[in-house]
């Protein structure tokens, strides 16, 4: 018996999960799920379609066979991701925390999401009719608020905004779709870490011919990309009022997505790395849902993706 504040005896507490599947025993993981689906669960549609990144072996078949459901592992991870909650707060339903945390961590080190995210920006630019590469990217940063957690590396003040914490840099093609990124501090330059961005971009993507910037990228920037890179630089101007900039808005909209996700509504991440895969996921979901749309129950159950125009759109421009 363990003694209460005031001193009296209090019962044992046995937690509901784990008294009954003690953690030397071994789950089955076959059978189906019979829980109730949240918001961010992975339809089967949208899991067969990035099944393959998560379950792959190694090529000699080396390694323990996996017990954990890899399907419950990706519905847990996009949970946080959607809901912001702390992983200790996970719902038991699903794998227990760590588990969960041990795979996220494994898969960005192993570049699992950045290739995924490569994949599924082909299939979308494809299912729109563009090219599989773009060949042009547009670049700007957000400052972030941060937490004492994420205080801990890579964490400034931006003077410009005002802002404690870390800035993403993020570099997008005409549709939004995040091609690549970096975290770092907020009072990081950046003229000097998109040069970094964009030498990794090209990197992967050497169809990159043009690239659009605001005035926050100096003469530096500009005249490496062309000189050493051999990429064309358009910055935009300043006009009067507010107008969406054209061709670099599409780069301010994909911040609005990203920040749509409530676990980027701040930078809770110890690691720059973990803030950089978290960027990742967030886009991943925004994809596999506009590849694979679902029932919208706020519009009488009709299914509509930006990659498929709507049916009154299309009467009126015919």
């Amino acid at each position: 018996m363990v003694a209460s504040r005031r001193g009296w005896p209090c019962p044992p507490v046995r937690h509901p999960i784990r008294s009954v599947y003690p953690p030397s025993k071994t789950i089955d993981t076959t059978i189906e799920m019979t829980r109730k689906p949240y918001d961010s669960d992975l339809t089967d549609d949208q899991w067969e379609m990035v099944k393959p990144f998560f379950e792959e072996r190694h090529p000699k078949n080396w390694g323990r066979p996996r017990s954990v459901d890899t399907r419950e592992v990706i519905n847990a991870i996009f949970y946080v991701n959607k809901t912001g909650c702390q992983w200790r707060s996970l719902p038991h339903d699903f794998p227990n925390w760590p588990v969960v945390f041990y795979y996220l961590t494994k898969w960005k080190r192993l570049g699992v999401w950045k290739r995924l995210n490569h994949a599924l920006i082909q299939d979308c630019r494809e299912k729109a009719g563009r090219g599989p590469d773009p060949t042009a990217a547009c670049i700007d940063t957000q400052s972030v608020k941060g937490t004492p957690e994420s205080g801990q590396e890579a964490s400034g003040i931006d003077g410009h905004k005002m802002v404690k914490g870390r800035k993403r840099h993020i570099a997008s093609d005409v549709m939004g779709y995040v091609l690549d990124a970096m975290v770092h501090a907020a009072n990081g330059a950046d003229t000097t870490t998109g040069i970094e961005l964009i030498t990794k971009l090209v990197a992967t993507y050497q169809t990159i011919l043009v690239v659009f910037a605001d005035l926050g990228y100096k003469e530096r920037f500009i005249e490496f990309l062309n000189t050493v890179l051999n990429i064309k630089v358009e910055t935009s101007q300043k006009e009067a009022g507010f107008k969406p900039v054209k061709k670099r808005w599409v780069v301010e909209r994909t911040f609005a997505w990203i920040g749509r996700q409530r676990r980027m509504a701040r930078d809770y991440e110890r690691t720059t790395e973990s803030s950089k895969a978290m960027i990742f996921i967030s886009m991943i979901r925004i994809m596999i849902k506009q590849l694979h749309p679902i029932p919208n129950p706020w519009r009488k159950g009709e299914i509509w993706s930006p990659l498929q125009p709507r049916e009154d759109t299309q009467a009126v421009v015919s």
